[in-house]
C-alpha cells in the first residue's frame, strides 16, 4: 500500500507533467497559426528578409527583458545557445523558403515528419531509449502524418516540400539537444542566447544572398533573385511582424525552453506532431475549405491526436516521460 508521502510525490509528478504538457500543447498551437500568416508575409516579403527582421527585434526585446542573463552569460551558455540557435535558424530558413513554393496546411504536415526522427536522433546522440508509451505514440503519430504529408488534389512533391523535409532533420537534432541544454541552463537566458545566435545566422545569410544577387550576371537562382525584391510595408503587414515576433518567437521560445525542460525530447515530439491539425484549422478558417483535408487526411489527423493520447498513458512501470 502507498504511503501518503508516495502519493504526494505521485500527485506532484502528475502536476509537473501536465503543467510542461500544457506549456508545450500552447507553444504548438501558436506555431500552428503561423503557417498561414507567414504564408501571407511570403507575398510580400522574401524569406531571409522576413527572417531577419523577425529575429532581429525578438532577439532585441529578449536582450531588453534579461540583458543581466546574457552578460554573465559564460562560454558554455553561449555554446549551447549557437548550437540551438544554428540548428533552429537553418531549419527554419529551410522551412521558409520552402513555404513560398508548397500551401500552409503542406508545410506544416511535412514538418511534422520530424516526431519519427526525433527518438532515433536521441537514441545515436545521447543513448536514451525512448519508453513503450512514447514509442506507440510515435507510430501512431508518424502514421498520421505520413497519410497526409501529401493531400489529395494537389501536385506531387514540388521544391517547397524537398526545402522543408531537409529542414526536418535540423529540428529534430534542435529538440533532441533542446532537452538536454533546457535541465542544464536557466530557460530565459538559453531563450535569448539562441535567438541572438539565430539572428546572427539569418543577418548573414540576408548580406551573402543579396551580395551574389549584386555580384551573380544572367540567370540567378530563383532563392537569390527573391531576397533582392523590394520589401513592401502595410498596415496589416505591420501587425503580422508584431504577431510573429511577440507571440510567435519571444513568447513561445520561452515556453517552449521551460516545458522542453521537464519533458523527455520524444514525448515533446508527440506534441509537436498536433502542428500540421493546428495549421490546418487555422488556414481554412482563413483561406477557405480548399485547405481541408479529405477522408484519409482527417484519419491521419485522429491517429496523431491518438498518438499523443497514448504518450501520456503509463504502458510500463514508473520512468520518466
Amino acid at each position: 500500500m502507498l504511503g501518503l508521502w508516495d502519493l504526494y510525490s505521485r500527485a506532484m509528478r502528475l502536476k509537473a507533467d501536465l503543467a510542461s504538457d500544457a506549456v508545450l500543447m500552447l507553444t504548438t498551437l501558436i506555431w500552428g497559426s503561423t503557417f498561414v500568416i507567414v504564408k501571407d508575409v511570403l507575398e510580400q516579403w522574401p524569406p531571409i528578409a522576413y527572417l531577419t527582421v523577425r529575429f532581429a527585434l525578438a532577439a532585441l526585446v529578449l536582450f531588453a527583458l534579461f540583458a543581466r542573463l546574457v552578460f554573465v552569460s559564460r562560454l558554455r551558455e553561449w555554446r549551447a545557445g549557437a548550437t540551438l540557435g544554428v540548428l533552429m535558424g537553418g531549419g527554419l530558413a529551410l522551412q521558409t523558403m520552402g513555404q513560398v513554393y508548397t500551401t500552409p496546411a503542406k508545410s506544416a504536415f511535412i514538418t511534422g515528419l520530424t516526431t519519427p526522427l526525433v527518438p532515433f536522433f536521441a537514441l545515436f546522440m545521447l543513448r536514451v531509449r525512448p519508453n513503450l508509451e512514447n514509442m506507440v505514440g510515435v507510430t501512431l503519430a508518424s502514421i498520421g502524418g505520413l497519410l497526409i504529408v501529401a493531400p489529395h488534389g494537389e501536385a506531387g512533391i514540388n521544391a517547397g516540400d524537398i526545402f522543408t523535409l531537409c529542414a526536418t532533420s535540423l529540428f529534430a537534432m534542435h529538440i533532441v539537444l533542446l532537452s538536454v541544454y533546457a535541465r542544464e541552463n536557466d530557460a530565459r537566458q538559453l531563450t535569448v542566447l539562441q535567438i541572438a545566435c539565430a539572428a546572427m545566422l539569418f543577418i548573414g545569410f540576408w548580406v551573402v544572398l543579396r551580395a551574389a544577387g549584386i555580384l551573380i550576371t544572367g540567370n540567378s537562382p530563383d532563392f537569390v533573385t527573391r531576397e533582392s525584391l523590394k520589401h513592401v510595408w502595410s498596415t496589416r503587414l505591420a501587425w503580422q511582424f508584431v504577431y510573429l515576433t511577440l507571440i510567435a518567437t519571444v513568447v513561445t521560445f520561452l515556453l517552449w525552453t521551460w516545458g522542453q525542460a521537464r519533458a523527455s525530447a520524444t514525448h515533446a515530439a508527440i506534441i509537436f506532431s498536433l502542428e500540421p491539425v493546428f495549421a490546418t484549422a487555422f488556414a481554412v478558417a482563413v483561406r477557405g475549405r480548399g485547405e481541408w483535408m479529405d477522408a484519409l487526411g482527417n484519419f491521419g489527423a485522429a491517429l496523431i491526436v491518438a498518438g499523443v493520447i497514448v504518450s501520456e498513458l503509463r504502458l510500463t512501470g514508473s520512468g520518466k516521460k
